[in-house]
């Protein structure tokens, strides 16, 4: 949802922590805003989990380790 500043240009868009679930304002010009419950960084696109989860070195664990195996590869 987004909404303007009275007597202003600036808009503020509201997202929710992808963490907390908590309401989060991200102003004109925002990439990103500070959730005030959490703290996460709440982008203003939507990101790929592996960009904000916690978890996504575990669950990207074969892709990473696929990469590394690929630079070690080309390095021979």
């Amino acid at each position: 949802m987004s909404t303007t500043c009275p007597g202003s240009d600036v808009a503020i868009t509201f997202k929710n922590c992808p963490v907390c679930g908590e309401e989060v304002e991200l102003f004109t010009g925002d990439a990103k805003a500070k959730c005030l419950n959490c703290g996460h960084w709440v982008p203003r696109e939507v990101a790929a989990c592996i960009d904000w989860c916690p978890a996504a070195k575990e669950c990207y664990k074969h892709v990473f380790e696929a990469e590394k195996e690929e630079k070690h590869d080309e390095g021979q």
